[in-house]
């Protein structure tokens, strides 16, 4: 009964949303379901050429906030993409954790030419490693926030005009 009304309250949450967010949330559903099909029938190497150029994390220029409204405008739809993706990633019938999730987002904004910056960390955890991903994009935090404080930056996915130097 609870999944049944946590159901219904996201459905009636997607009808007030409005035509525009609805459409977002319909390309978020394919974009993660396409990003699962890529992680399990593709090797790494092949999903990171379309990521962009992987340089060390602390060698990311910082993050500049939007100043002019086209930069403001651009950030909003990139917060709009990130709460489609995460609003639909936990009802997906499969795993949509956050690397489905930083590719999808990454996969939308690129569509609408906005580059995306996709950092890797990890964490040693009862013997194991532990990986995390997250997006920003837009000079604002997409998705994969917040991330958890242990977890040792790796590396950064960068829009292939951007350069480490």
């Amino acid at each position: 009964m609870a999944i049944a009304n946590t159901v219904a309250r996201k459905i009636g949450t997607l009808a007030a949303v409005g035509p525009r967010r609805q459409l977002l949330v319909v390309e978020a559903i394919g974009q993660l379901m396409r990003a699962r099909l890529l992680i399990k029938t593709q090797g790494w190497t092949r999903i990171a050429d379309t990521l962009g150029t992987m340089i060390p994390a602390d060698a990311v220029p910082a993050m500049q906030p939007p100043t002019s409204p086209a930069e403001i405008t651009t950030a909003r739809l990139a917060r709009q993409i990130g709460w489609a993706v995460g609003a639909v990633a936990p009802f997906m019938p499969f795993r949509a954790k956050c690397l489905e999730q930083a590719i999808a987002v990454h996969a939308m904004l690129r569509a609408r030419d906005v580059g995306a910056f996709i950092y890797f960390a990890a964490f040693p955890s009862d013997g194991r490693i532990s990986a995390h991903a997250w997006l920003d994009a837009a000079g604002v935090r997409v998705i994969g926030y917040p991330v958890p404080r242990d977890f040792v930056p790796l590396g950064c996915f960068v829009p292939s005009p951007v350069s480490p130097l």
